[in-house]
Formats: C-alpha cells, sequence, structure tokens
C-alpha cells in the first residue's frame, strides 16, 4: 500500500489490494476512484444514496443548516473543500446553500433531466460524488444558488483548521469561481427550444381560431414559452454577472 497527497492537503492510502485509483486532472485535483463496494466501506448508508446514487436528503434535516461560524464545508466522502461560509446564505428551502463554490475547478456542473425540465446537478470533482443542484435564484455576484445536500459535506471552522482556511483562500486566490457560458449553454438550448414550440403552439391554436382565443387554458401555452423565454435569458446573463 501506499500514501498519496491530495491537492487539498490530506494524504490518502492506496491499498494494493483495493480497486481504488488516484489520479490528478489537469487542474490538479485528485480523482478519486473507487468500486460501489469500497464506496459503501467508507460511507453511511445515507451518505452512499446521496452521493453515489444521487439522492436528495430531507428537508430541514442537515445540521449544516444553522451554521454562522467562519469556516469551510468540505466533501464527507474525499475531504476536498467545497464552500466556505462567506458564500453561505439562507435561501429558505431547508438545505445547505452557496451562491459560490471554493474555486472554479472543484465542483463539476452538468445538466439532467428527471423533472423533465433541465436541471444543473453539481457534483464534487475529485470524487465524482453527488452533491445537490445550481439554480438561478441566488444572490448577487453569480445570482446562483448551489442548494447541497448537508449530508455530503461537513464542516471545518477556520479556528480549529488555520491551515485549512489559509489553503482555500489561496485557491479562491488563484482560480475564483466565475459562472462561464459552457455551463449554461445546454440549459440556454433547452429553454429556447421549449420556448419556441409551445409559442409555436399558442400561435397555431390561435391562428385556427381566427384570431380569437375561445378557452382560458389556450393562453397556458404563451406563458409557458414566456417562461421559457425569460430563463434562457436568465441563465445566459449568468455568463456575465460573475467577476
Amino acid at each position: 500500500s501506499s500514501l498519496l497527497h491530495s491537492s487539498n492537503g490530506f494524504f490518502l492510502h492506496q491499498s494494493a489490494t483495493k480497486s481504488t485509483s488516484l489520479f490528478n486532472n489537469k487542474n490538479g485535483i485528485t480523482i478519486i476512484e473507487k468500486s460501489d463496494e469500497e464506496w459503501k466501506e467508507v460511507l453511511t448508508s445515507e451518505q452512499y444514496y446521496v452521493l453515489r446514487e444521487e439522492g436528495t436528503e430531507g428537508p430541514n434535516t442537515s445540521e449544516l443548516n444553522t451554521i454562522k461560524k467562519e469556516g469551510t464545508f468540505s466533501c464527507v466522502a474525499c475531504n476536498e473543500p467545497l464552500f466556505t461560509t462567506e458564500t453561505k446564505f439562507d435561501s429558505g428551502t431547508g438545505w445547505p446553500s452557496f451562491y459560490s463554490p471554493v474555486d472554479n475547478n472543484i465542483v463539476t456542473l452538468s445538466t439532467d433531466f428527471k423533472m423533465l425540465l433541465p436541471r444543473t446537478e453539481c457534483s464534487c470533482t475529485a470524487c465524482g460524488g453527488h452533491l445537490g443542484h445550481v439554480f438561478d435564484d441566488g444572490p448577487d455576484p453569480t445570482g446562483q444558488r448551489f442548494c447541497m445536500n448537508g449530508v455530503c459535506m461537513k464542516f471545518t471552522s477556520d479556528e480549529d483548521d488555520p491551515e485549512l482556511a489559509a489553503s482555500v483562500l489561496e485557491r479562491q486566490k488563484l482560480e475564483p469561481y466565475k459562472v462561464g457560458m459552457t455551463q449554461v449553454f445546454q440549459s440556454v438550448a433547452v429553454y429556447l427550444g421549449l420556448g419556441g414550440l409551445t409559442l409555436n403552439s399558442f400561435v397555431v391554436t390561435v391562428t385556427n381560431h381566427k384570431g380569437t382565443i375561445e378557452s382560458p387554458t389556450e393562453i397556458l401555452p404563451l406563458l409557458l414559452a414566456t417562461y421559457c423565454f425569460y430563463m434562457a435569458f436568465s441563465n445566459f446573463g449568468r455568463a456575465f454577472i460573475s467577476e
């Protein structure tokens, strides 16, 4: 077996009898790959359900909701720093919420369609664990709400670990988080597509009725189209409001 040093300052154990593999990606993040059996050995059943099966914990169940002390929220599976108290805010949703991660590399954003309309999934870059989702109703400067599952994270105060705090601060300076167009392009395209389809449906209906609306329900496609166009342009703007 051997000890490998990760990007967050923790030593990671690699056993010759296990299938765990560790390597650095192009951004210097130590990527950890384990089999399902190995993850089950190191995670609780609830942690495994959320991190590895993309589950969701119940609202208002996490102790991290009430934390206001300065410190770092790290991935419980791999110890990578994810968020700080500085960017934490009370969203009123029942889940720990942040307006930006530690830096531009530590979380990976992707689009899922499990709720039919597109959602932005947030996962830990280092271990691939599912953390939660990102929504477009957060405060400045990003306008984003990283709605995270508390069970996926652990909190360390700056007072208890000043070395970790200094490391996180350095990472924030080197690679500050910025909302990029690559993160939102797919959502923008989907919203524009849905908006176009529903608007076309409304126009066809009105045309068939010779310019009249015969039922209040016929307005629904127009309302949905308006919402989709609003979300498309809102998402597009996210790429420019984070400096």
